[in-house]
């Protein structure tokens, strides 16, 4: 039993809340949603689980001895020895094997098969070495969580706007920017060689840019939303504006602000997010 449980920790299951942007075609769209809309974006959820989680065994397996040197990375199941690494090797077959299954069940189109096995490919590549060059280490990074939002509108065939797609970016890569900002503050540069080429006064001043262009962005999708409701839209800007300060002011706190940890171990906020993603829902179906 232990060693099941090692295995799920292998696959990192609490980063599975990153997937949830598959779903933001279905709560932005203006058409009509059918069970098939939410069958294909269920079945994408799980198979992008399953591939995220296979990265996360090939990134673990390379960087075993990297992490023994971290304060938390040291507890994860290969750099422990919790999990051998055939067992690794052996888990990570049947994830590749299981999404492939699913992909076929539910039928994929190719541009959806596209979208997954290019994130694949680029973070295998991040993994491999890609990690360690400044701007592209962030820039992977932020490029999943688009391949997310572009294969929930794969699956879906809801177009993503513009300015939707201006605002996922821009807070994508303050997330990127943040998870190495936190990393060189709170450990230091040792943990990871691309920190000894970063500084934190630099990360801190992009964080801030993307930040505000996180909310200018939204405020024009609202202000370019239906006229008929646009104060109610306008109403929501505030709410994002304090969804984001509790999520700073929160990662300042947690001991090493992964953006995952944050969120999961903050009931408040996770609250405060469904909130605001609940009401957008309700607005945009007025």
């Amino acid at each position: 039993m232990q060693k099941i449980k090692n295995i799920i920790k292998l696959l990192r299951p609490k980063h599975s809340i990153k997937n949830l942007l598959i779903f933001l075609p279905l709560i932005f769209g203006l058409r009509n949603l059918t069970f098939q809309d939410f069958r294909s974006c269920i079945a994408g959820f799980f198979v992008f689980c399953l591939v995220a989680s296979s990265i996360y065994i090939i990134n673990d397996y390379k960087d075993i001895e990297k992490d023994r040197l971290h304060p938390v990375k040291k507890n994860r199941p290969l750099a422990s020895g919790a999990v051998t690494k055939k067992e690794a090797w052996i888990t990570l077959a049947v994830l590749l094997i299981l999404a492939t299954v699913i992909s076929l069940i539910f039928h994929f189109s190719w541009v959806s098969i596209a979208l997954i096995v290019a994130y694949f490919f680029l973070n295998l590549f991040y993994s491999l070495g890609l990690k360690n060059i400044p701007i592209i280490d962030v820039s992977i990074l932020a490029s999943g969580f688009l391949i997310r939002l572009f294969l929930g509108s794969s699956l879906t065939n809801i177009a993503i706007s513009a300015l939707l797609y201006l605002v996922v970016m821009s807070g994508a890569f303050y997330l990127g920017i943040s998870k190495r900002y936190n990393e060189i503050t709170k450990t230091g540069s040792q943990t990871r060689a691309v920190l000894k080429k970063y500084n934190a006064d630099y990360l801190k001043s992009i964080m801030n840019m993307f930040l505000m262009l996180i909310i200018v962005f939204y405020t024009e999708w609202c202000i370019n939303a239906n006229n008929s409701h646009r104060d109610l839209y306008l109403i929501s800007v505030p709410l994002l504006i304090i969804l984001m300060i509790s999520y700073i002011y929160t990662a300042e706190k947690d001991k090493y602000g992964d953006p995952a940890d944050v969120i999961m171990k903050n009931k408040h906020l996770a609250l405060m997010g469904l909130i605001f993603v609940g009401y957008l829902m309700v607005i945009i179906r007025l």
